[in-house]
């Protein structure tokens, strides 16, 4: 996972989670993992469509 999608992830937890367990439980979660880099594919196609630099 490169830091965008470490950033990504974290912020989806800050959404989700509503007490600190909760929060070290969605930061290992592999569904919540692997919203938050299809998140960030569907950003890099943007981001390229556009011209501009995927984010890594």
């Amino acid at each position: 996972m490169n830091s965008f999608e470490q950033a990504t992830l974290e912020t989806l937890v800050s959404f989700k989670a509503k007490d600190q367990k909760e929060i070290s439980r969605l930061l290992t979660s592999k569904k919540l993992q692997k919203e938050a880099r299809q998140l960030v594919k569907k950003w890099n196609d943007k981001r390229q469509q556009l011209g501009l630099a995927p984010w890594t």
